[in-house]
C-alpha cells in the first residue's frame, strides 16, 4: 500500500475517533431544526406521512427526514444510536475533501491533500454536526461527491459520453431534494459543464453540441427531483418544487410587523402548504413595497452572519443548552472550531480567489458556488451552521494557501494575488468583527478554572477545588458554576454551604433543572423533607425531567420503604411517569421498561402494583441480578412479592427491572403498570 494511502487511513481513523468520542458524550437535548426532524422521522414511522407539515409553518425538503427515519428503524427507535449512520458519512465527508482537493489539480504536492482531509477531520463544526440530527452533513455529502465527479469528469479530459456527469447529476438531485439553497445554481453548472466541455466559452458556437452535455446533467437533477414535486402537485391545491422555506424567509426576515410567534400562528393555521408559502410570501413582498430599503439594512447584517462563529445550541453537544460546555471541549473549540474556522475562511478566499483570477476551471465552479452561496444569504438570511455549504470549496483550497499559494504566485499575475490577498483580508477582518469576543473570553477564562478546580477534585484536594471554582464565578457567574462547588462542599462536609450553592444555581437559571434534583437530593439525606418536596417539584421545570435527572445523576441513601409518588422517591426510579391520583392512591405509571433502586441487602420485595388499563390483566416479567419471574397484574390493586437473588454488587443499592407489554394511551404515552408502594426486607 502506497505511503499517501496509510496517510489517509490514520486521517480517517482520527475524524471517525473524534466524532465518536462526542457521540459517547450523554444524550444532547435536541434544539432548532432537530426537533422538527425527528418529530417528522417519528411520523413516517408511524405510518403518519408527512402529516407534521399540515400544521407547520412550512414545507421541509424530504431527504433527511427520511434518512432520520431509516436510521432510527435501523437502531431499533434509539435516537443516540440513530446518530452512528450520519456518523460515518461525517467520515465519509473528509475523504470527500481529500478527493475534491486531488480533483482540483494544480499540480501541488501530496501535503496539501493529506492537509486538507486533516482539517476537515479535527474541524469541530464537522465532528460536532455528526451527532446532531440536522440536515447539513447528509447535504454535504451529497453536494461533495457531486462537485467531486464533475470536477474528476474535467480532469479526465471532459469527454463525452461519460457515466460521473449523470452520476453528478442524479447525486446534486438528492442534495437538493436535503436542502433546496442549490437549486438554481443548477444552471450554473449546466453552463459551466458546457464551457468546459467545448474547451472555452468563445467555441461554445463552434460546438453546440456540448450544451446537451450541461443539459443532460440538469435534466438528470430535475429527474431526481420530480417525485417530490409530482407528490406534492396531487397532494396540495397547487405544485411546490421542493419546499416552501424561502416563502417563509421572505416574510419573516424582511423587517416584519409582526413577530415570530405572530407569523408561526398565522401561518401554521393554514393547512395547505402551497397556500401556506403564497401567503408568506405576499406578506413579505408587500413590507417589501413598502420599504424597499429593508434590502439594503439587511446587507452588513447578513455578510457579518455568513462569517460569524455563533454561539448556539448546535456549537455543543449538551444535556441541556443552558449548561456550561465540558472545559475541555469549550477550550477545543477555540482552536479547532473558532481559529480553524478563521484560518479556512481567509486562506480558502485567498487562493480560491486567486485561482478563479487566473481562470482555472475548478476555481470558477467553486468561485462561482461561493458567490452564489453569500448572494443568497445577503438577500434571504444567514447563520453561521450554514457555513457547512462553502466547507468543500474553502477547506481544499485553504491548504493550497497554507502549503502552496506563495510557490503557485508569479510575477506575471500581482494583479491576481493584489485581488486574493484583497479579498481574504475583507473576510478576516469580517471574522474578527462578527466574532463574539466577549463570550469567548470569558468562557475561556472560566473553562481553565473549572478544569483547574476538576483536576483538584480528582486529586482529592478539595479546599483547593472549592478555591479554583469560586475563581471561575468570579469571572462567569453559570448554573454549572455553582453546581460544581455545591458538589465540593457537600463532598467536604459544608451541608449548608452546598445548600447555598445549588440554591444560587436555581436563583442564576430558574429553566435549569440540575440544581433543582442536587437540593432536593441533599434536603432529604438531611432530613428536611417537606423542604425537599417543594424542590422536587419545581414550577418552571416539568417532574418528568427531574424525575429522569435524579436516577441519572444522584445515587440516593438506601430505603426500605419508597412510597412512590410522594414527591421524595425521586433517584429511586426510572422508566414512570409524572405522579398522579389514580384508584384512590398518589401513584406512577411505569412505561415499557421500569427500573427501581432498592437496598443491596434486601432479599424479598413486595410491590403495591395495579394494571389501571383497559386490556388488564397484563402479563410482566420482574427480574434482578438477571433472574427473572412473570407475574400477571388485573385493575385491583394487589402486593407483588418477589424473592431476590443473592447481591454481587458492591454498591449499597441494587436494581429491580419491570417490562411489561405498552399500552398506547390516548394521550401518546406508552402506559405499563401502576405502583403505588415499594417494600423490602
Amino acid at each position: 500500500m502506497r505511503r499517501d494511502s496509510w496517510w489517509l487511513i490514520g486521517i480517517l481513523v482520527l475524524a471517525a475517533l473524534i466524532r465518536l468520542a462526542l457521540w459517547l458524550q450523554p444524550l444532547h437535548l435536541p434544539a432548532n431544526d432537530e426537533v422538527e426532524y425527528l418529530t417528522v422521522a417519528r411520523d413516517l414511522l408511524a405510518g403518519r406521512g408527512w402529516s407534521f407539515y399540515e400544521r407547520y409553518h412550512w414545507l421541509r425538503a424530504p431527504l433527511y427526514p427520511l434518512w432520520l427515519a431509516g436510521s432510527l428503524w435501523l437502531a431499533g427507535g434509539d435516537v443516540w444510536l440513530a446518530a452512528l449512520p450520519t456518523i460515518a458519512l461525517s467520515v465519509l465527508n473528509v475523504y470527500l475533501i481529500y478527493r475534491l482537493s486531488h480533483a482540483i489539480g494544480d499540480n501541488v504536492s501530496p501535503l496539501v491533500h493529506r492537509l486538507a482531509a486533516l482539517v476537515a477531520a479535527i474541524l469541530l463544526t464537522h465532528a460536532t454536526f455528526a451527532s446532531l440530527y440536522m440536515s447539513e452533513t447528509l447535504f454535504t455529502t451529497l453536494f461533495s461527491a457531486a462537485l467531486w465527479l464533475l470536477l474528476a469528469w474535467r480532469q479526465r479530459g471532459a469527454r463525452w459520453p461519460d457515466w460521473r456527469i449523470v452520476a453528478a447529476g442524479g447525486l446534486w438531485g438528492l442534495a437538493l431534494l436535503t436542502r433546496s439553497m442549490p437549486l438554481y445554481f443548477t444552471l450554473v453548472v449546466a453552463g459551466w459543464i458546457a464551457v468546459v466541455a467545448a474547451g472555452h466559452w468563445r467555441n461554445l458556437l463552434r460546438r453546440p453540441v456540448t450544451l446537451l452535455i450541461g443539459v443532460t446533467f440538469a435534466i438528470t437533477a430535475l429527474a431526481v427531483v420530480a417525485p417530490w414535486t409530482i407528490r406534492n402537485c396531487l397532494s396540495y391545491r397547487s405544485c411546490i418544487l421542493i419546499e416552501t422555506g424561502l416563502s417563509y424567509n421572505v416574510w419573516a426576515f424582511n423587517e416584519p410587523r409582526e413577530d415570530m410567534a405572530t407569523i408561526f400562528r398565522v401561518l401554521e393555521n393554514i393547512p395547505d402548504p402551497s397556500e401556506r408559502a403564497a401567503y408568506a410570501t405576499a406578506r413579505g413582498l408587500a413590507r417589501l413595497r413598502e420599504d424597499p430599503t429593508i434590502m439594503l439594512r439587511k446587507l452588513w447584517p447578513n455578510w457579518l452572519a455568513i462569517w460569524r462563529v455563533k454561539a448556539i445550541q448546535d456549537r455543543f453537544l449538551l444535556t441541556d443548552y443552558r449548561a456550561d460546555p465540558p472545559p475541555l471541549i469549550f477550550l477545543a473549540a477555540l482552536i479547532f472550531d473558532d481559529l480553524l474556522y478563521g484560518l479556512i475562511a481567509v486562506g480558502g478566499i485567498a487562493a480560491l480567489v486567486y485561482a478563479a483570477c487566473r481562470r482555472r476551471a475548478p476555481a470558477m465552479l467553486l468561485g462561482l458556488w461561493l458567490a452564489y452561496f453569500i448572494a443568497v444569504s445577503l438577500v434571504t438570511h444567514g447563520e453561521g451552521r450554514y457555513r457547512h455549504f462553502i466547507f468543500c470549496a474553502l477547506i481544499p483550497y485553504a491548504a493550497r494557501a497554507w502549503l502552496a499559494l506563495p510557490a503557485l504566485a508569479c510575477r506575471r499575475h500581482q494583479l491576481a494575488m493584489a485581488t486574493a490577498l484583497a479579498a481574504a483580508g475583507a473576510v478576516g477582518l469580517s471574522v474578527l468583527l462578527a466574532y463574539h469576543w466577549e463570550y469567548a473570553i470569558q468562557g475561556g477564562a472560566r473553562s481553565v478554572w473549572r478544569l483547574s478546580g476538576d483536576l483538584a477534585r480528582a486529586a482529592g484536594d478539595l479546599p483547593r477545588a472549592a478555591a479554583s471554582y469560586r475563581q471561575a464565578l468570579a469571572v462567569q457567574p453559570t448554573p454549572d458554576g455553582y453546581v460544581a462547588l455545591g458538589h465540593t462542599l457537600r463532598a467536604q462536609g459544608d451541608t449548608a454551604g452546598a445548600s447555598d450553592a445549588y440554591r444560587a444555581a436555581i436563583r442564576s437559571n430558574i429553566l435549569y433543572p440540575p440544581p433543582y434534583v442536587y437540593l432536593g437530593d441533599l434536603l432529604r439525606e438531611t432530613g428536611q423533607l417537606d423542604e425537599a418536596r417543594r424542590v422536587y417539584r419545581p414550577q418552571y421545570v416539568s417532574e418528568q425531567t427531574v424525575l429522569d435527572l435524579a436516577w441519572r445523576d444522584t445515587l440516593p441513601v438506601a430505603q426500605t420503604v419508597i412510597n412512590v409518588g410522594d414527591g421524595l422517591d425521586f433517584g429511586y426510579l426510572s422508566g414512570f411517569y409524572p405522579a398522579e391520583e389514580l384508584a384512590g392512591a398518589r401513584a406512577r405509571w411505569t412505561g415499557t421498561a421500569a427500573r427501581i433502586r432498592v437496598p443491596a441487602t434486601a432479599r424479598v420485595a413486595r410491590l403495591r402494583v395495579a394494571a389501571l388499563r383497559p386490556d388488564a390483566p397484563v402479563v410482566g416479567h420482574i427480574c434482578s441480578e438477571g433472574r427473572c419471574s412473570s407475574f400477571t397484574i388485573g385493575v385491583a390493586w394487589r402486593w407483588l412479592i418477589v424473592q431476590l437473588p443473592p447481591v454481587t454488587t458492591t454498591s449499597p443499592l441494587r436494581e429491580i427491572e419491570l417490562r411489561v407489554t405498552p399500552w398506547p394511551a390516548p394521550d401518546g404515552r406508552e402506559l405499563g403498570i401502576v405502583i403505588e408502594m415499594v417494600e423490602v426486607r
